[in-house]
């Protein structure tokens, strides 16, 4: 009879070469996410603290709440997006910027996943000030405040995209347009009547923009990335 350590052999363990290259896809992208996070703390605790208190000050604190979320999206957007931004923001955040490794459309990705969260938290803050405050319908004001600002952040960050690495001053006035133009869509109904189907629509809209925002990403990223490497 054989000895059970001969019958029964341990398997040798895997190796980087038996990762999934999504998993190593992955990887980075998450390091640039949370890189945006912290950079990003300040500004989300600045939002958290206005969804909380104006709904206690304001006697109308529903566009107040969407402004709050509308003002973090933008500014997350105008910050961070655009293929000139991934290694002034995200890579001064880190020791060892991740950033080289990212795939085509990775920095997009992370970017539109870091407004989600951002925006998630500052909705779930809105509706507790909201609930102290004795709102009405204050889950629906909190999540088209909430959803308005992810709109504003996405639709930015895809003109961001869509202009790439023009001037500053192109860059700017197609974000003034833009913003402007979300602004107009977004705020209207917020006014009127929020309601619960048009914040289903919104946030569809929402992810068609991202959709497109993170395609054009991944091209600019492919086209400004080959001068870097071939120098």
């Amino acid at each position: 009879m054989s000895e059970p350590s001969s019958r029964y052999q341990h398997a040798p363990e895997p190796g980087s070469d038996d990762v999934p290259q999504w998993v190593n896809d992955l990887v980075p992208i998450a390091e640039y996410a949370r890189a945006l996070l912290r950079v990003d703390a300040p500004a989300l605790a600045l939002a958290v603290t206005a969804v909380l208190v104006l709904p206690q000050l304001m006697p109308l604190p529903a566009p107040w709440v969407t402004t709050a979320c509308m003002a973090l999206g933008a500014f997350l957007a105008l910050r961070h997006g655009g293929p000139a931004r991934i290694s002034r923001r995200a890579g001064s955040a880190a020791a060892d910027s991740p950033t080289v490794a990212l795939r085509p459309g990775g920095r997009t990705g992370a970017l539109l996943v870091v407004l989600d969260l951002l925006l998630s938290a500052t909705g779930l803050a809105a509706w507790a000030g909201l609930a102290l405050a004795g709102t009405e319908r204050a889950l629906l004001v909190a999540a088209t405040g909430a959803t308005a600002g992810l709109a504003v952040g996405v639709g930015l960050v895809a003109v961001r995209e869509l202009v790439g690495r023009c001037s500053a001053a192109v860059r700017a006035a197609f974000a003034a347009v833009a913003l402007a133009a979300v602004t107009a869509v977004v705020y209207g109904p917020v006014l009127v009547a929020p309601s619960w189907w048009w914040m289903l629509g919104l946030a569809l809209l929402v992810d068609a923009v991202g959709a497109i925002s993170l395609r054009v990403g991944a091209r600019n990223d492919r086209r400004f990335s080959r001068p870097a490497d071939a120098t």
